[in-house]
């Protein structure tokens, strides 16, 4: 009961601040039966970046919301919160590149951008490969040499992670670093005054037009989306990077260990077990364990068709039908 009435006060004393800082009445009566009351504003002004904006605001009152109702003990739903996350991140992220005209900041310097990720995409490529190599070796005990499709299908997940994240650590610098800047030379409201020599004379008296109220709203807004995203991609890297060595050890065996435990003549070994042939008579067994996979070195002995179906027919005698 209590996360329900800690949510209906959130948003009642949200409506009553919002009522309160609006220079007019927030809600008027109609002649409609249905729907007495109505929003006492206009849309018809919007264009596409106030939509965005606004879009933004309201997936921050959302996560806002849920972290409210999280901390009551609300029930959580996985699901609610994952799409949560992702449209804060989404639409922020739409924002601030409209925002701050990062297409067209691309388009005018992207020359040298494309040889700087160029020359990043090798330099990533080469500590990912490196790193695969000694992850094969350490876990298995092997030569990596003797995996190389699996070098390769590593170093590529490798690669697209290091990729995403200095991707998303350098758009976070950069949305915050120019927001800084672009507010610091933005002129205050005071410093369009004192530049204009009419409305210094009596400058007390002087409103906040509405496109100044509109810009410091929509300037607010892409602060906090900026902020809360990059807060969020760094929480979702932690999580991201504590579950890396499963998806590494998923990748290794999905990409090299393709033969069963029986067709190596290795006993008592079930289903989810993968073998991989190094050498003639030599193999490396997976096993499934807690986190991933435990590696070990055994004997090979390579089984015939004939020889497996001829197995496969003694089991079946074994067994007791009626």
């Amino acid at each position: 009961m209590l996360p329900y009435i800690v949510i209906y006060l959130f948003f009642a004393i949200g409506l009553a601040v919002v009522d309160r800082l609006y220079d007019r009445p927030l809600f008027i009566r109609t002649y409609s039966k249905h729907f007495p009351w109505k929003l006492n504003y206009s849309f018809r002004w919007w264009g596409v970046d106030e939509y965005w904006a606004a879009a933004t605001a309201i997936s921050l009152i959302g996560l806002l919301a849920l972290m409210i109702w999280t901390v009551t003990g609300g029930p959580i739903n996985r699901t609610v919160v994952v799409l949560t996350l992702g449209f804060v991140c989404m639409t922020s992220t739409v924002l601030s590149i409209r925002h701050f005209s990062l297409v067209q900041r691309f388009k005018a310097h992207v020359w040298w951008l494309t040889a700087l990720t160029a020359l990043g995409t090798l330099g990533l490529a080469i500590i990912a490969s490196a790193y695969a190599d000694s992850y094969i070796l350490n876990s298995t005990h092997i030569d990596p040499a003797q995996f190389p499709l699996a070098q390769r299908a590593i170093t590529t997940v490798l690669l697209a992670e290091l990729w995403a994240y200095m991707g998303t650590l350098v758009i976070s610098v950069f949305v915050i670093v120019s927001f800084v800047v672009i507010t610091a030379k933005r002129p205050t409201f005071i410093g369009r005054i004192r530049r204009d020599p009419f409305k210094a004379l009596d400058r007390r008296r002087y409103v906040r037009s509405v496109t100044d109220k509109r810009e410091s709203i929509r300037l607010l807004v892409v602060a906090a989306s900026a902020m809360m995203t990059a807060t969020i991609a760094s929480n979702s890297w932690t999580y991201i990077l504590s579950h890396t060595d499963e998806v590494i050890q998923e990748t290794l065996v999905f990409a090299s260990f393709h033969l069963h435990p029986k067709d190596c003549g290795i006993p008592g070994r079930g289903g989810e077990h993968w073998v991989a042939l190094i050498s003639d008579n030599r193999a490396v067994l997976a096993t499934p364990a807690k986190h991933g996979y435990m590696f070990e070195t055994l004997r090979c002995d390579m089984q015939t068709k004939a020889s497996l179906e001829r197995a496969r027919l003694d089991r079946l005698k074994l067994d007791h039908y009626q």
